[in-house]
């Protein structure tokens, strides 16, 4: 293998590798997101459950 061959090779790696990190903190703050969502999901649903009047506010769990 020459050595220009290897060093390409190397660059590839490297860059690979970077757009890996980068796809795993993506990856990472979109799961947050989803998480946030869903409390939000929760809270909303809470709320609207109380005021149908289907739940006691005193009922909520916290």
């Amino acid at each position: 293998m020459g050595g220009n061959e290897y060093r390409t090779l190397r660059q590839k790696y490297l860059m690979l590798e970077d757009e890996s990190f980068a796809l795993g903190k993506e990856l990472s703050d979109v799961e947050d997101e989803v998480k946030t969502l869903g409390d939000e999901k929760i809270a909303l649903l809470d709320q609207l459950v109380v005021m149908e009047g289907l739940v006691d506010p005193s009922e909520m769990h916290s």
